[in-house]
């Protein structure tokens, strides 16, 4: 079968390998839609920490059941999540599951770039494979685990208590944020960018706009983005440190902060911690998605809540999946699908 890899610095490879089966307590999946994520990106160019593995934002079909399996059945349509936390550590108690030691030690094999794929047992036996309902495209399911990480992100800020929010990053989770905002009631919210096709695209989905950093009459920036009102809430869904430094100049003192976007290894940033003090920033740091925020994922997308298939500009089979890398790393993409 084939299988995509991590190449030469900032490049991807299909592969012939063998056909996995799945062994006690797991699944064989075939892959039938996998969104090409930010990190994906990050891990072509080394510069991700998470492990090395492609794609996660995967939905397909059950093909095979290991022995013992049980609640689950080949055909299933399912959306298959390639981390799980072990729910008993003090962590997990807490409700802290995504900073669970156990949580990035078990993942899908070997990616989601596939046309077949296991989900360990560790996953399995933990409820990290969903029913996708028959009302739900794959292609809508793609968008399962990065809606949960947005709907994580939000409720760590306590974002139904704002009414007014920037977003730092118009690639596909900036926009996510954007649409997940609106559906919370939130009609004054800004998006910046540095490509201009993403700042149309983002327009065209409700939001005003402004170019971090932007001068002059012609150029909005952050601060004057929402025609004078201080955003309550910061959104960084970009890996930039001055998009962060910017996000905490420009939010309404007593406001937040949420760091989205995963910086670069190594990044660091120069505050002045007295300024910060007295205006009452907070800053929240948001890593990936559980089970809690995917089943409300599901939820929102049978409901016709959110579509987000609108933010899919480009679609590729699996043997075109270095072309989808390819153009998922220009600024005139907004999200790439990768279809089995």
């Amino acid at each position: 079968m084939r299988s995509l890899f991590i190449g030469a610095p900032g490049e991807v490879v299909l592969r012939e390998v063998e056909k996995p089966s799945p062994k006690k307590g797991e699944i064989l999946i075939e892959m039938r839609s996998c969104g090409v994520c930010g990190t994906d990106l990050e891990k072509i160019r080394g510069e991700a920490a998470t492990p090395p593995v492609l794609g996660h934002e995967v939905v397909g079909e059950v093909a095979e059941l290991g022995r013992g399996v049980r609640g689950i059945q080949t055909g299933d349509r399912v959306f298959t999540h390639h981390h799980a936390p072990c729910y008993e550590c003090e962590l997990c108690r807490r409700g802290e599951y995504t900073m669970c030691a156990e949580f990035p030690r078990h993942n899908i094999n070997p990616g989601g770039f596939s046309e077949y794929y296991v989900v360990p047992a560790w996953n399995v036996s933990r409820g990290a494979v969903l029913p996708l309902p028959d009302s739900v495209s794959f292609e809508e399911g793609s968008f399962i685990e990065p809606l949960g990480c947005c709907i994580r992100g939000l409720s760590k800020v306590n974002a139904m208590n704002f009414m007014s929010a920037i977003i730092y990053g118009a690639g596909p989770v900036g926009l996510t944020h954007l649409m997940l905002l609106q559906h919370y009631g939130y009609t004054n919210v800004a998006v910046g960018d540095l490509s201009e096709y993403r700042l149309s695209f983002a327009s065209r989905l409700g939001a005003k706009i402004f170019r971090p950093g932007g001068a002059g009459q012609k150029q909005k920036n952050a601060g004057s983005a929402l025609d004078g009102v201080a955003p309550e809430l910061a959104i960084v869904a970009t890996g930039s440190p001055a998009a962060l430094i910017d996000a905490m100049k420009t939010v309404s003192p007593g406001g937040r902060v949420l760091l989205f976007g995963a910086p670069p290894r190594g990044s660091t940033v120069s505050l002045d911690l007295s300024r910060y003090f007295l205006r009452g920033i907070a800053v929240q740091a948001s890593y990936s998605t559980s089970e809690k925020e995917t089943t409300l994922a599901v939820r929102m997308l049978e409901s016709g809540a959110i579509d987000l298939t609108k933010l899919i500009t480009h679609r590729f089979r699996l043997e075109e999946a270095p072309q989808a890398f390819r153009v998922a790393g220009e600024q005139k993409c907004i999200k790439a699908v990768v279809n089995g």
